[in-house]
């Protein structure tokens, strides 16, 4: 962490910058939690990695799935500047984020067998490095959080940014997480093609993967609220949701 960070800021427009200490907003619904607890997205923002979209609100997140009886974590994960390791930074965030649902999954009304992640953007490219690169867990760890497995039971990746990269360097392991992806085909930012990459990866690894390509929409198609079939996504992706294997989700 860079000496002296500090947590960022609002810059009056709802974008965080200058973030150099991760942190969570956690948000519940206000009826006490079934038996086993509920599921969980942690959602992870877009903004290129140099500043949080609409951190405050999970990016309206909160508003949907509230009521579906979710709970949601809006991850403030680092940024550049101060990061000078950004995607690195951000991808430990990302963990970090997954271990401490579940290090709190009693207190937080949290089922710790449906932990999921969500993102736009960088935040989808944030979450797909997650579920390539996590663990079961460090036992030998003197921090508790820590022994916590920070793979997700299951994934969203909404307009997934390659930043600057190919599919090759997002290797998708054979125990990812099942994946549901959401890409426009005239999206100029996050193109399809690494969409359809992902979900290639996917399908060598065997692993459960649904992807869906909208025909228009651009960049912002799985901005919830948006006009056309990508501004619902939740629809669709609510039954994904429900018809995985208990053990995959």
């Amino acid at each position: 962490m860079v000496e002296g960070a500090t947590p960022g800021a609002d810059d009056g427009t709802g974008r965080w910058r200058q973030v150099g200490v991760p942190g969570l907003l956690l948000y519940q619904p206000a009826e006490p939690a079934p038996a086993g607890g509920r599921p969980v997205l942690i959602a992870c923002p877009g903004g290129g990695y140099t500043h949080l979209t609409r951190l405050v609100g999970a990016d309206g997140a909160v508003e949907a799935l509230l009521p579906k009886g979710f709970v949601l974590i809006a991850l403030k994960y680092r940024t550049t500047p101060p990061s000078a390791d950004v995607e690195a930074e951000a991808l430990a965030d990302g963990e970090r984020a997954v271990r401490l649902a579940r290090h709190h999954a009693t207190e937080w009304g949290i089922d710790p067998a449906r932990v999921g992640m969500v993102g736009w953007s960088a935040g989808a490219n944030l979450v797909l490095n997650v579920a390539c690169h996590s663990d079961s867990g460090l036992p030998v760890s003197t921090d508790p959080v820590e022994r916590m497995s920070s793979r997700p039971d299951f994934v969203v990746l909404l307009s997934p940014w390659p930043a600057k990269r190919d599919n090759a360097a997002y290797p998708v392991p054979h125990d990812a997480p099942p994946a549901f992806i959401g890409s426009a085909e005239d999206d100029k930012t996050a193109p399809a093609a690494f969409a359809r990459g992902i979900a290639s990866g996917y399908a060598e690894a065997k692993a459960p993967c649904h992807l869906w390509v909208v025909p228009t929409g651009g960049h912002g198609a799985f901005t919830i609220g948006a006009p056309g079939e990508g501004g619902v996504w939740i629809d669709r992706f609510l039954p994904w949701l429900t018809s995985l294997p208990l053990s995959a989700r």
